[in-house]
């Protein structure tokens, strides 16, 4: 039996199985921007589609509908990523003699970002970003390896390579070369994506020891992998199986191993990867800080793409919003979840314990200015953003789960390295997420420590600036090498120290 998919280039005719759900079938065949953070169990409520029938379109869940032979069905329009663009050329000078164009690629769990560079100035010529191709198994690497372990790392990881190839494709055609012309490409991400990107089983990555197959930091043939130049790939070097290339190229590109005061680097995702240290000697963790700062399962989260409230403030005691690409708001980002919850704090919506004010209370009991937000959103209690766009109480429990992983890795580090806050010379946010966070909400909510409030500050996607010094020196790729070896991993699981930090930092500060 078929279904068919109404797409912008035409529709598309896709086989279906018996039995398969509409989730299913699209996975099988790629290529097509749906999300389903909970890996299709049918909790996220993220993976709708709009199925044509007599009475016009109905939205229904992808997981939870089976396919039928004649379906026709919507996909929502994927919406574009605000994209970091480097403009400038890479930090070391490249290597002399490299002439043609690479691509630098940072592979994030949600977000893909390549950069078309020129290898003899390291000027990047052109920028694409999209969603991870892989999002419809799952928000997490949790999720990706459960698929793997499935029977699904044959099609997670054609997600990801036709992706890349489409991607190239794409640079190349906006500077108007041909793909020939590329001559290698350097890639920054997690442990879990270069297995998958490479076609290497991370299934060992999912349970303890955690032991990875590769720690990589070496190179592949391009067109191996099933990309669509000659030439080769370097994908940048891991410490553990939650502490990958991507943070390797973070602190390269911050330049950490070669200043002589502690800084402490934190990438503020789904892992809340972070390291401590400066010169030759760091401390590192991965924190298991789920999908709400990536706006996954959270009720109104998105993407930070055009529509998303990114931004949450007081006016004269009022809400207001920052909207990317202005106009109506139509979901939440993890930027403005955070702000959103720092505002709900200093409204007394919230208090340090993480409940949320039920608007049924007595009156006397809720404060002035949040009165006119609180609401009951399916029986839950809720706070109103703007327009349709709220915060709910289960909101809340994921962002407090999210931040008390990541400051109790904060305090285990610290620990570990033997330094106090005063030692710490900067508090850098790494990622495209870290871009947009404001520091002083995320003190607020205990996210980062408030004594590193004013040594805070973002230094944007600085895995894909990595990602584009190595691709063009091989100086930088053995600072890599170098770095891999003096970082020292801390595993956390099961850590009493860190359950114990885990437990204080739930709570939020009682004052701002």
């Amino acid at each position: 039996m078929n279904i068919t998919v109404l797409l912008d280039a035409g529709p598309r005719v896709l086989p279906a199985a018996p039995e398969q759900s509409l989730l299913d079938v699209l996975r099988e065949h790629g290529g097509l921007p749906l999300h389903a953070p909970c890996g299709g169990a049918g909790t996220c409520q993220k993976c709708t589609v709009y199925l044509s029938g007599p009475e016009g379109e109905r939205p229904v869940l992808a997981c939870r509908t089976p396919a039928e032979d004649g379906m026709t069905l919507r996909l929502p329009p994927a919406a574009p990523l605000a994209v970091e663009a480097h403009g400038n050329a890479a930090a070391l000078a490249p290597d002399p003699g490299l002439t043609g164009w690479g691509v630098a690629c940072d592979i994030g769990t949600t977000t893909v970002v390549c950069h078309l560079v020129e290898l003899s100035t390291g000027r990047v010529l052109a920028t694409v970003g999209e969603g991870n191709a892989q999002r419809p198994y799952g928000g997490d690497v949790i999720a990706r390896i459960k698929a793997s372990m499935e029977g699904r790392r044959p099609a997670l990881t054609a997600a990801i390579t036709g992706q890349l190839a489409r991607m190239i494709g794409e640079l190349c055609a906006s500077a108007g070369i041909g793909v020939a012309q590329v001559r290698r490409m350097a890639v920054a991400a997690n442990t879990t994506m270069c297995h998958l990107l490479t076609g290497l089983p991370p299934d060992s990555i999912g349970a303890a020891p955690f032991t990875p197959a590769s720690l990589f930091g070496d190179c592949y043939e391009a067109q191996a992998l099933g990309l669509p130049f000659a030439g080769e790939v370097y994908l940048c070097p891991a410490v553990s199986g939650y502490v990958g290339g991507d943070i390797t190229a973070d602190l390269l590109s911050a330049g950490l191993d070669r200043t002589d005061s502690p800084a402490l680097l934190i990438d503020v995702g789904t892992n809340g990867e972070m390291a401590l240290g400066c010169g030759d000697r760091f401390v590192c963790c991965s924190t298991a800080a789920g999908p709400a700062f990536e706006g996954a399962q959270i009720r109104f989260g998105m993407t930070a793409a055009p529509g998303a409230v990114s931004g949450v403030r007081l006016e004269d005691g009022k809400v207001c919003c920052s909207v990317i690409g202005g106009g109506e708001a139509v979901g939440l980002c993890g930027s403005g979840l955070i702000d959103a919850v720092a505002v709900m704090l200093d409204l007394g919506a919230v208090d340090e314990t993480g409940r949320m004010l039920d608007a049924e209370e007595d009156e006397d009991d809720i404060p002035e200015g949040a009165a006119p937000c609180l609401f009951l959103l399916d029986g839950e209690p809720a706070f109103r953003l703007t327009g349709e766009v709220a915060v709910t109480q289960q909101d809340v429990r994921k962002l407090q789960l999210g931040k008390g992983a990541i400051a109790a890795g904060i305090r285990v580090l610290l620990d570990s390295y033997g330094a106090d806050f005063g030692q710490v010379g900067e508090l850098l946010l790494a990622g495209g997420f870290g871009s947009y966070i404001r520091p002083e909400s995320a003190a607020r909510i205990g996210l980062i420590p408030a004594e590193l409030l004013g040594v805070t500050r973002s230094i944007g996607n600085a895995a894909a600036q990595g990602a584009l010094e190595a691709l063009v020196s091989a100086q930088a790729r053995e600072r890599l090498a170098r770095l891999q070896k003096t970082m020292d991993y801390r595993e956390l699981s099961g850590l009493p120290q860190f359950n114990e930090a885990y437990m204080d930092a739930m709570m939020f500060p009682e004052e701002g």
